[in-house]
């Protein structure tokens, strides 16, 4: 989501200024690449879109301006701000650059105590910008499955209603506790996107406490039992005996387990079976969820991970699939210093598991 070190492109004709300027630049983590004229920026940004570019006015053949127009025809001010560099005297050249959809400028010679802070604040708001999208992708992924559960539950409940059928009570309390659940659910989802903006550039605050994963396992197994049996698809679990606790953010290991016994269900078809399965080391707990589907091909294993990835593997039911999911278990995991992973099984199907470090008390 965030770029570690970011890709800084500077288009600059004169040897002696980007020789200065790779000089004073090279203390600040940055990539710097130069190109000397138009056409070789714009083929450089082809190429690989940097995170900034520092863009001279003057240049020869294609001017900065023409540079700059072409860009905006491509990229918004968000997705690739440019900075100009001007002669001090260049004021209508700088009102045109600006009204063409330049971010900033600043002039020669460069103050450069100015010019990090400006390149350092087109950096922050890409940042932003790309917080936010992560924000609205993962919020929409993650809430998908209990709002479905919801509509399915007042569904069910309106049609007895309309065609007067006679009302269980015992069924009744049951769509209840399935719409509260869900609902709790998402509104955790919710404070954890909420939490994760408010962090900063996306540090999530994990509120861990010790605890048994077993009701996590048998909330999981409840939410997705509609869709399974509507699939045709047998849920089972597998539960060690006495196992130890656990020191983690509950709603956030819960959405794990939601994502991953999802997208088991979802690559399943009729007949195959999902099983939860535990296994307990000296110092770590492992939760397993194995299917009896189609696994994976080695291709995909190099890129399970990744945000937004489309694997070989299609839901059997044509169901809506972003490619999110697996890139957010990743990240939950990873801010409990636990470790995840996938393995084809030997008799067919797939398993991914997670592994967590045991609850210890804190010896003073």
């Amino acid at each position: 989501m965030y770029f570690s070190t970011p890709d800084i492109l500077i288009v600059e004709d004169e040897e002696f200024n980007r020789d200065i300027m790779a000089l004073r630049l090279k203390s600040y983590n940055y990539d710097i690449r130069f190109a000397v004229n138009g056409q070789m920026a714009l083929d450089m940004v082809a190429e690989k879109k940097p995170d900034v570019i520092l863009l001279d006015i003057m240049l020869p053949e294609i001017m900065g301006l023409q540079v700059l127009h072409t860009l905006r025809q491509q990229y918004s001010m968000v997705e690739l701000p440019i900075i100009m560099v001007t002669a001090i005297d260049e004021d209508e050249r700088v009102i045109r650059a600006l009204e063409l959809g330049a971010n900033d400028y600043t002039s020669k010679p460069i103050n450069f105590p100015i010019l990090i802070a400006r390149l350092q604040t087109q950096l922050s708001l890409k940042q932003l910008s790309a917080l936010n999208n992560e924000f609205l992708t993962t919020a929409s992924h993650d809430l998908r499955k209990p709002l479905a559960i919801i509509q399915d539950a007042t569904a069910t409940a309106r049609l007895k209603v309309a065609s007067q059928q006679p009302i269980d009570g015992n069924e009744v309390m049951h769509n209840f506790n399935t719409i509260a659940e869900s609902a709790n659910f998402m509104n955790s989802i919710v404070e954890c996107m909420l939490n994760t903006q408010a962090g900063g550039f996306g540090q999530l605050r994990l509120t861990k406490i010790p605890l048994q994963v077993e009701p996590l396992i048998s909330e999981t197994i409840n939410h997705h039992i509609a869709y399974a049996s509507e699939k045709h698809i047998k849920l089972y679990t597998d539960i060690e005996q006495n196992m130890p606790a656990i020191e983690v953010d509950r709603s956030r290991i819960a959405q794990v387990l939601d994502n991953l016994v999802d997208n088991a269900v979802k690559f399943c078809s009729a007949d195959d079976s999902v099983t939860i399965s535990t296994k307990v080391d000296q110092d770590s707990l492992s939760v397993i969820i194995s299917d009896t589907g189609p696994g994976l091909t080695e291709g995909d294993f190099d890129q399970l991970f990744l945000k937004n990835t489309k694997l070989s593997n299609k839901p059997t039911n044509n169901e809506p699939h972003t490619g999110l999911g697996l890139s957010i278990c990743k990240q939950l995991i990873d801010l409990h210093e636990g470790e995840i992973g996938a393995m084809n099984n030997s008799e067919g199907g797939i398993s991914f598991w997670f592994k967590l470090p045991v609850f210890k008390l804190k010896t003073v």
